[in-house]
């Protein structure tokens, strides 16, 4: 993998990463980010869901309400006309 990153004062700076899915055979995944792996091996057990699992699927037209309900103002919600 490789991007552009801002370094100052020299303006970007162009960093690699070998491929985070083992493909380079230098940096993989942690063990803790495995669950993020497109294609993961069967053999391990599923994660215990949790509170990120349970936010997600409020959806975001609840979330939305709620704000609304409670007074926040966001620009989203302004009319451009």
């Amino acid at each position: 993998m490789t991007w552009q990153q801002p370094c100052p004062p020299h303006g970007l700076r162009t960093l690699e990463l070998p491929c985070p899915n083992g493909c380079g055979g230098h940096w993989t995944h942690p063990a803790a980010e495995r669950d993020r792996v497109v294609d993961p091996p069967d053999d391990r057990p599923t994660r215990v869901a949790g509170n990120a699992d349970a936010a997600n699927r409020l959806g975001a037209d609840f979330i939305a309400g709620a704000l609304r309900y409670w007074g926040i103002d966001h620009p989203a919600w302004r009319d451009r006309s």
